[in-house]
């Protein structure tokens, strides 16, 4: 009775702190499913590509370099590139994952950037709770999996293609920095990123803005990182 009792918090918990992906990701899936099958592929595979592939962004970019006739290794690489940054955010999550080996599997396929800026900014409590973690992650995958299944069905009775739909997936992320802003209290690293990003872009153009964006902003958040915190094995995990 207990572990229900405990199942049923972790799940309001999760509940609770998933609604802004929620009205995000139902929205940009739907927008997925919308021009996956405008651009000729059939419902069931954007649906399944959402189930397997889960990758947002990258998802968008696939379809849009299927429809160019890109060539595998093309289309590997830019997505490499795009989702280089999940890479950063699987060894910031090394720690709580790590204590839930069973999960782990899924915790890692499933670590999108709304889902990491969730789990990251959750309480060290809620990073203990194996349950949370892994409800988190699949209810914010089960946000995307039914838009993009509503998209799709869409897609199929609208006879006209619909454009713009994809700039909702940049309005999402202004949306979550915000929030973590106001409730993390520290603006520093998200004016880092942007700078960065306009830094990146003004360097490299188009191309490995990503990239190059990373590591500017990991170079600064160093440089301004208090000085009893660099090398310091004990220091709290931010």
């Amino acid at each position: 009775m207990r572990n229900n009792n405990r199942g049923g918090e972790s799940l309001s918990r999760a509940f609770a702190a998933s609604v802004p992906v929620l009205l995000g990701y139902v929205t940009i899936g739907f927008g997925f499913g919308l021009l996956a099958v405008n651009t000729g592929y059939p419902a069931w595979f954007a649906v399944l590509m959402s189930i397997f592939v889960y990758a947002g962004a990258a998802q968008y970019i696939g379809i849009g370099l299927f429809a160019a006739g890109a060539t595998l290794p093309e289309i590997a690489l830019i997505t490499l590139i795009v989702n280089l940054r999940h890479a950063a955010y699987g060894l910031s999550m090394i720690a709580p994952f790590g204590v839930h080996p069973r999960a782990r599997p899924y915790l890692v396929f499933a670590l999108t950037d709304e889902t990491y800026a969730l789990l990251s900014s959750a309480t060290p409590g809620e990073r203990a709770d194996g349950r949370f973690l892994v409800l988190v992650s699949a209810l914010n995958q089960s946000y995307w999996v039914a838009g993009t299944a509503l998209g799709a069905l869409a897609g199929a009775l609208i006879p006209f293609r619909v454009r713009g739909l994809d700039f909702a997936l940049t309005a999402m992320f202004i949306v979550l920095a915000v929030e973590q802003v106001l409730r993390l209290k520290k603006a520093l690293p998200f004016v880092v990123a942007g700078l960065s990003a306009v830094a990146a872009k003004a360097l490299v153009g188009d191309r490995g803005t990503v990239l190059v964006g990373m590591l500017i902003a990991a170079a600064a958040l160093f440089a301004f990182q208090p000085r009893g915190a660099k090398g310091g094995s004990h220091a709290e995990p931010r």
